[in-house]
């Protein structure tokens, strides 16, 4: 059993999967026919780990160098908070009141992020990056203190939401002055959905990656599903339920307490809501299985930030079937689809 490391540098960070078989380490290794490729590599400040079934050790050894100089430079446009990225020259130009020319593949990741936080109701909405930068979280190590009361309202007053942004073809602008977009929520998602989008037009049929947890899957393991165990949030070394993936599928769970904060006696996570301007704290950890690995990651987020009162709602309004949460009290809730898919392991 191998567990990732937790992300440092994406908020919000979502908490680990686990793999059921012995996967993913180390170097290229190359065997018979029909056995792993694998490698690991160091980006998104976490693990990223690449296995590949094929006979054609030299293929899936160049489709994962490809997918490796992709993620490099994916990390450098997309993270909000590198100078010279993409977003960073979009954000500067948001704060100007100026519009700004993108590539039609930008255009595209931003109109479906403007379309699934109009599913979530906006509680998933890429444009907080103030918010995030108010409470302090895009730097590695917190210290606090929180945000005041004061300006938080402040926030909350001038309400910048992805839905400000438009197009006039590839020209990006916002009516909203305030709008900074931060990806953290669903970038990993769109990173898995661009390796698998690699890997397959390589010629790779049977594959998975792993970001810090997050897992995309193609093919199978030999014939066998993908084995994976979702984390017990109160013994996180431990899985507490196991789903199997197979043919094209994605597993995304999102967690208050894997990464988090403390002051003065009091907790907060990394994942925050638009709509209090605070950190949510609904679920310990939700889980999504979904075959667009960017549309699990944002549902991951939202349902968490809707809580116990609307999850079931947001997950329907989303398209969502497979859902497994667990409460802070260690109760499981999980939709039908879900459940037919979990096996629940006994406590240790």
């Amino acid at each position: 059993m191998n567990t990732a490391l937790p992300a440092k540098s994406w908020t919000p960070i979502k908490t680990l999967l686990i793999i059921m078989s012995v996967l993913l380490s180390g170097c290229f290794q190359t065997a018979d026919p029909l056995t792993p490729t694998k490698a690991q590599i160091v980006v998104f400040g976490t693990y990223v780990d690449i296995t590949v079934y094929t006979s054609e050790s030299q293929q899936a050894e160049a489709a994962i160098q490809q997918v490796e100089h992709r993620f490099q430079q994916f990390h450098h446009e997309w993270h909000a908070w590198e100078k010279g990225g993409i977003v960073s020259k979009i954000n500067q130009a948001i704060a100007a009141g100026q519009s700004i020319e993108v590539s039609e593949s930008i255009k595209e990741f931003i109109l479906k992020s403007q379309s699934l936080s109009a599913k979530s109701n906006y509680l998933f909405d890429p444009a907080v990056g103030k918010l995030v930068a108010l409470w302090g979280f895009h730097s590695e190590q917190w210290v606090g203190p929180p945000p005041s009361e004061t300006e938080i309202k402040h926030w909350l007053e001038t309400r910048p939401s992805i839905a400000n942004l438009r197009f006039d073809g590839l020209l990006l602008s916002s009516s909203n002055p305030n709008v900074q977009l931060d990806f953290g929520g669903n970038a990993k998602g769109l990173a898995l959905d661009i390796a698998m989008q690699q890997l397959r037009e390589a010629g790779v049929k049977n594959a998975i990656v792993n970001i810090g947890g997050d897992m995309r899957v193609i093919g199978s393991k030999n014939g066998q599903a993908w084995r994976i165990g979702i984390q017990d949030p109160s013994n996180p070394v431990q899985a507490l339920a196991m789903v199997e993936l197979s043919g094209d599928e994605s597993v995304v769970t999102s967690g208050t307490y894997q990464r988090y904060f403390e002051w003065q006696g009091q907790r907060f996570s990394h994942i925050l809501d638009p709509n209090t301007g605070k950190p949510a704290n609904g679920f310990a950890s939700v889980t999504v299985l979904h075959n667009d690995a960017t549309t699990a990651d944002t549902a991951a987020t939202a349902i968490l930030i809707a809580g116990p009162e609307r999850w079931r709602a947001l997950a329907t309004a989303m398209g969502i079937e497979h859902v497994f949460i667990v409460d802070h009290s260690g109760q499981i809730l999980q939709t039908k689809a879900m459940a037919k898919r979990t096996k629940v392991l006994a406590a240790s």
